[in-house]
């Protein structure tokens, strides 16, 4: 790692721990999501070079390209929940000033998107851990520390991105909106909390 990605590193960290609010944990979610799919990749790369893994050396690039796709994803929806925070804070502020319907509509909305948006962030950690069950049964056995801590990111972006979406549904009004949106999350949870298990136990 070069001093220029250290000093990208350090000023993510830097503006994680200042006294803002935002970015938070959704971002963070987002970004541990990121390393994952980022670390899946790499197991996906140095498994394509050895001559071992010569038959699975198109799905293993097929995967590649597939965890690229989604750290691009994550590392957008990183910057996507801070901006989703930003707004909420702002609608509030306008709804407490204002009062009118419009202000409250406007809260509501800002409300909706700051819970999809790690929604997003939680089902695209869901693809990374379930693109990984294939890379821990093709990849390099020298290389499972790699994927099984790849697994716990995810795990971690997973379960930080859900919290994220029940504290911002609960105060939603649309309560059957509401509804929909936790009983998907809770959907989520479920599968990833048994394809974790599935692939820790594997390791």
């Amino acid at each position: 790692m070069g001093v220029k990605d250290l000093d990208a590193l350090r000023s993510l960290c830097a503006e994680l721990s200042s006294d803002e609010p935002s970015p938070g944990g959704g971002t963070a979610s987002a970004v541990a999501g990121a390393m994952a799919a980022s670390l899946m990749s790499m197991v996906c790369a140095i498994t394509a070079k050895s001559r071992k893994h010569e038959a699975d050396r198109l799905e293993l690039e097929d995967l590649r390209r597939s965890f690229a796709e989604k750290r691009d994803e994550l590392v957008r929806l990183a910057t996507m929940d801070a901006e989703a925070y930003d707004l909420v804070v702002k609608a509030a502020r306008e709804k407490g000033l204002s009062r009118s319907r419009k202000t409250s509509n406007d809260y509501e909305r800002a409300l909706a998107h700051a819970a999809e948006v790690p929604m997003r962030t939680a089902q695209a950690c869901y693809e990374v851990l379930s693109k990984g069950l294939r890379v821990e049964e093709i990849g390099k056995k020298s290389a499972r520390s790699d994927v099984g801590v790849a697994v716990l990111l995810a795990d971690a972006g997973l379960r930080g991105a859900l919290m994220n979406v029940r504290i911002n549904v609960a105060g939603l009004t649309d309560r059957p909106a509401a509804d929909a949106l936790g009983s998907s999350a809770s959907a989520l949870e479920r599968r990833g909390n048994a394809l974790v298990k599935d692939l820790l136990a594997r390791l």
